[in-house]
């Protein structure tokens, strides 16, 4: 019955690739219920959010060091690669910082920016997986 097996799923070999895997990771099962509140322009319960935020910047910051400069020797396409990623961690921290000084309400603070600028920040992802198959990385 090897017809039906799952096809085996393994990580990628290449630094910045798992890196991305665990950033897609950190983002379909932590915050996904945070970014699909602010999408729909609920008001968040503010100290399960803080907690769940505390958690996530946590792995985006050993994310983050794992693919610094200073850690990871890597060719010039990959080295932009890395600032993208970078920059993705960045925007997305600013974005929740921002809206937990509002206490995640959605009246305080601006819901219809965070919600494109959510959009433009997976607009982003989708392009840097396809940067990641020119560069022949093994991400899946």
């Amino acid at each position: 019955m090897a017809l039906f097996r799952k096809k085996k799923v393994r990580k990628p070999r290449n630094p910045l690739g798992s890196a991305l895997v665990e950033y897609d990771t950190i983002i379909n099962k932590s915050l996904r219920g945070i970014i699909n509140g602010v999408r729909s322009k609920r008001r968040l319960n503010p100290r399960k959010t803080e907690k769940i935020l505390e958690d996530v910047y946590r792995k985006f910051d050993t994310i983050t060091e794992r693919i610094s400069k200073e850690n990871l020797k890597i060719d010039y396409r990959s080295d932009k690669i890395r600032y993208i990623i970078i920059d993705m961690i960045s925007r997305l921290k600013a974005l929740f910082k921002k809206a937990e000084e509002q206490d995640f309400d959605h009246l305080k603070f601006n819901s219809d920016k965070a919600a494109s600028e959510i959009d433009n920040i997976e607009n982003i992802r989708e392009t840097l997986k396809k940067k990641m198959k020119e560069i022949e990385s093994d991400y899946l």
